[in-house]
């Protein structure tokens, strides 16, 4: 009965963190039409960090209940996910170009937030015995380099095109169905409404997840947060992906994983590490750190040398991830 309860615990979580983080974009959307802010504006805030919710709700909670195996591995795991995995699907389907502000501007600064995050676990040590911390210094400069990076996309979309066109790490389309006409009272009702959803799929998808880990697998928290928790909260980014080529829309799905990435790295781990400073064994995740960097490695080499992503590296990816997933599960015990 334990099992199906935290089973059921994991599925419910994630329709949770799924519903909050649409609720929330609607809601605080919504309010931000109503009080006239420019759609770049609502775009670089609300739909960015409505999107990245559930990781942000997983990874702080997480830390928290002290899973920061969990927390950490959530991030990585998405990361991993995002290129390997929706970005692969979504090319198998439909051929994905790639625009010169992704290439110059966007995925540089995606490679340089993998390397503040890894310098900050580097900077306090990381042998087999000595566990690193991100502390909440490091979680502010995190927090601080976004905050540059979104001026910076503000300054050159307000410049170059008011409604955004720009805007490539954002999708747009999320403030479609959002309206500056509905009362006020729906709109806090859906704000306060998708964040509960998204505090409530958080908790009992840790809890069902960690216990399903120590009492029915005997794996570690670092793979249930790689591979479980990561799929879960990477579903926005799936979804988004999948409707962006149905509207034959392509170029959206990779500037929304290359924004997901970015914003996972230094709002997600940024806020975490503020609110929890986050113990962490660089040992346990040094693989993973690699095959995420590789992966990011290879597709930023795929945007140079190609100009798009190809049908026929869509699968690549794909097979990278699925390679990747088989050889956590052959060695997932703890």
């Amino acid at each position: 009965m334990d099992i199906l309860i935290n089973t059921g615990a994991v599925l419910l979580g994630l329709v949770f963190l799924y519903g909050g983080g649409h609720f929330l974009v609607a809601g605080a959307g919504g309010i931000a039409k109503k009080l006239k802010i420019s759609a770049i504006v609502i775009g670089l805030t609300v739909v960015a960090f409505g999107t990245s919710a559930p990781e942000l709700f997983v990874s702080s909670l997480s830390a928290l209940k002290g899973l920061a195996s969990i927390s950490l591995g959530n991030v990585i795991g998405s990361n991993i996910i995002n290129i390997a995995l929706v970005l692969g699907l979504s090319a198998i389907f439909m051929p994905i170009p790639v625009s010169k502000a992704i290439v110059r501007r966007d995925t540089p600064i995606m490679f340089l937030s993998y390397g503040l995050l890894i310098l900050s676990i580097l900077l306090w040590g990381f042998t087999e015995e000595q566990a690193s911390i991100i502390n909440r210094v490091e979680g502010f400069i995190l927090l601080g380099v976004l905050v540059v990076y979104i001026l910076t996309l503000y300054r050159k979309n307000k410049t170059a095109d008011q409604n955004g066109a720009d805007l490539e790490v954002i999708d747009l389309h999320e403030l479609d169905n959002v309206s500056a006409d509905e009362p006020w009272i729906p709109l806090l009702g859906k704000t306060l409404g998708g964040i509960a959803a998204l505090a409530f799929g958080a908790e009992i998808l840790v809890n069902g997840a960690s216990w399903l880990a120590i009492h029915v697998f005997n794996v570690s928290e670092r793979f249930v947060g790689i591979t479980i928790v990561a799929f879960g909260t990477s579903l926005p980014e799936l979804v988004t992906s999948i409707v962006a080529m149905a509207r034959k829309e392509a170029d959206i799905s990779v500037g929304n994983i290359i924004g997901s990435n970015i914003f996972n790295t230094l709002a997600v781990i940024g806020v975490t590490a503020v609110i929890q400073p986050l113990p962490v064994m660089f040992s346990q995740f040094s693989l993973d750190f690699l095959i995420m960097v590789a992966i990011s490695t290879l597709l930023y080499l795929v945007f140079i040398v190609l100009g798009k992503i190809q049908r026929w590296t869509g699968g690549v990816f794909l097979a990278l991830y699925i390679g990747y997933v088989i050889f956590l599960l052959q060695n997932a015990s703890v």
